[in-house]
């Protein structure tokens, strides 16, 4: 087994914080975690969008001080004259929302999503010299690479990525690190399109964001992979010595999960998983990665046995999900946490809601989105547009949709009605959970929480004293387990 890396050597963490949701888990609950000897691990994504919205509320957190520090002022005044409300903008009045980046974004963009992943890893690594993480999703191509600069500039130590095969990001780190140009290649239904170019892709040029880039140190990279098939392949494709190590996810997980290697999902659409859908541990130790276990590995039993196949540790991240220092609102870890322990929550695997085409987590609770039932109700908009896909339409032209956005739109697009069935919007969704809900005439955006299959089971809180810290959490992880 190979050393840690640059930025993890010698720290020896045994629990990655996982990244969770839009800033559920932000600066505040990966710095906690981070002080403590752990791994914090900020969520990267929609945090343009996060930061505008703290603006208009006044700036309750901070971020303007963050931002002082950033090394592109003209684009921090921009970014405050254009959307800081000191007083904060009125409880009925629509946050303001960004143009969603296209396959050849106005620079403009990249500057400010830069600027906000910088102020959060920022805060995230003010004040200690533990290690912070940032999470992303393959996804999201069209915003991975200035996300990647502004966590850079603010010399993050480590990122983490899922939701799909990052094997480009991997590869790209390196040109930004070094101020070069770097560029992602663009997945695109080109299926209208009678002749349409090999490849699309999206570019982020560092001297766009800043007018002399520095040179940077390339952080460490730990894909998240849900086989040893899928890190073997990671390992022949991805430069040598990029890949710091590997997370390696069960499908009982929070969040996106990967799709079953079998492909077969049942009558309501949801993702049948087997034995295919496991890593085998001998085959993991056999790469030569430090590795963590993720997903239903949050108890001192498993971090045990983690350790005992050969694992540096787990990621744990629904348990930290409801600690006092994450960004869901206090009533609504209140309630979760109530609920939970009253049995009155339960998670399903929907295979449909996220407009991505991955298997997501839902937690089940009454008045929110997770209820099949009201989310039928919710009355169709897309206008954040993180999770559309790109697409060519008859006369080749790049143009963007999402399954979840208003099914005459979709089709109007090109899109099959047959896709826009059971959609959810989660881009709207998750701000709604950390108390960010976009405002509208017929009432504010709705949540859907987000945890894996063993929250249910939840250790830590009661009914009658519903809250916990990121320190209980580690507290608990580590009781009986021998761990130092």
């Amino acid at each position: 087994m190979i050393t840690l890396d640059n930025n993890l050597k010698n720290k020896k963490p045994n629990i990655i914080q996982g990244g969770l949701g839009v800033a559920v888990s932000g600066w505040e609950l990966a710095r906690a975690v981070s002080k403590l000897g752990e791994i914090g691990v900020i969520s990267g994504i929609c945090l343009d969008n996060v930061m505008i919205r703290e603006l208009q509320n006044g700036d309750p957190d901070g971020r303007l001080e963050a931002l002082s520090h950033y090394p592109d002022q003209e684009i921090v005044e921009h970014i405050k004259e254009k959307f800081y409300v000191e007083e904060g903008i009125s409880p009925d009045q629509p946050y303001k929302v960004l143009p969603t980046h296209g396959v050849d974004p106005e620079p403009r963009l990249q500057r400010i999503l830069s600027a906000a992943v910088f102020s959060e890893v920022y805060l995230a690594k003010e004040g200690h010299d533990g290690v912070v993480g940032m999470n992303l999703l393959s996804k999201l191509k069209r915003y991975t690479l200035a996300c990647l600069y502004g966590a850079m500039l603010a010399d993050v130590d480590l990122i983490i990525m899922g939701a799909g095969i990052p094997v480009e990001e991997a590869n790209q780190i390196s040109n930004l690190a070094a101020g070069k140009p770097a560029r992602l290649t663009l997945e695109i239904d080109k299926s209208l399109c009678s002749n349409p170019r090999n490849q699309y892709f999206y570019k982020l040029d560092p001297a766009d964001i800043l007018p002399a880039p520095p040179e940077l140190p390339c952080p460490d990279f730990f894909p998240i992979v849900s086989t040893d098939t899928l890190a073997r392949i990671l390992d022949h494709k991805i430069s040598a010595d990029v890949i710091s190590g590997f997370v390696v996810e069960k499908p009982v997980a929070g969040g996106h999960n990967a799709p079953p290697r079998n492909k077969q999902y049942d009558d309501d659409g949801n993702p049948i998983y087997d034995d295919r859908d496991q890593a085998r541990m001998e085959k993991m130790q056999e790469l030569g990665y430090p590795f963590y276990l993720a997903g239903g590995y949050g108890s001192p039993e498993k971090l045990k046995q983690a350790h005992a196949v050969g694992a540096e540790g787990i990621q744990v991240g629904s348990l930290f999900s409801l600690a006092d220092e994450s960004n869901y609102p206090p009533e609504c870890k209140k309630k979760l946490i109530r609920e939970i322990h009253r049995d009155n929550v339960a998670v399903r695997t929907d295979g449909r809601i996220s407009p991505t085409g991955f298997p997501f987590k839902v937690v089940e609770l009454e008045g929110t989105l997770g209820i099949p039932e009201n989310m039928e109700k919710r009355r169709r908009v897309c206008e954040l547009g993180y999770l559309q896909q790109i697409y060519l339409d008859k006369d080749c032209e790049i143009k963007r949709r999402c399954p979840s956005e208003p099914i005459q739109s979709y089709l109007a697009k090109g899109g099959d009605k047959e896709e826009t069935e059971g959609r959810g919007c989660l881009c709207n969704a998750l701000f709604a959970n950390i108390g960010l809900a976009q405002r509208r005439p017929w009432g504010n955006e709705g949540e859907i929480f987000t945890a894996g299959d063993e929250i249910v089971n939840l250790p830590l809180g009661s009914a009658k004293k519903p809250h916990y810290t990121a320190s209980d959490v580690i507290d608990y992880l580590y009781s009986s387990t021998g761990s130092d």
